[in-house]
């Protein structure tokens, strides 16, 4: 979300700014070597292909870490979570497109 956000406008938003703007998606992969499984553009976020992002659970949460627990939150609450409940196969090299496209960010 905040890829290109300039330090300017950042310092500028509260907590309660970034949790109404923040979503958090996840996928779990079995690498593969198959081209079949690639997928360019994981950079864009959640593949939805076929049963790919087909199944998911939406819950609100907070962020994690040690720092917080069930009687401390985090300031940064309520974050919207998007988590695919079946395992994939992907393709290595989808991971190596992906760490080419995070490092020409």
């Amino acid at each position: 979300v905040f890829c290109n956000l300039d330090m300017d406008t950042l310092v500028t938003l509260g907590a309660q700014d970034i949790a109404n703007n923040v979503g958090v998606q996840a996928q779990v992969f079995t690498i593969v070597n198959d081209e079949t499984y690639y997928y360019p553009d994981l950079m864009r976020g959640m593949v939805v292909d076929g049963a790919m992002g087909s199944d998911i659970a939406y819950y609100t949460g907070s962020t994690t870490g040690t720092s917080r627990d069930n009687e401390k939150c985090s300031s940064y609450a309520p974050i919207t979570w998007q988590v695919d409940r079946k395992c994939h196969k992907i393709s290595a090299s989808s991971f190596d497109q992906l760490c080419a496209d995070m490092k020409s960010q």
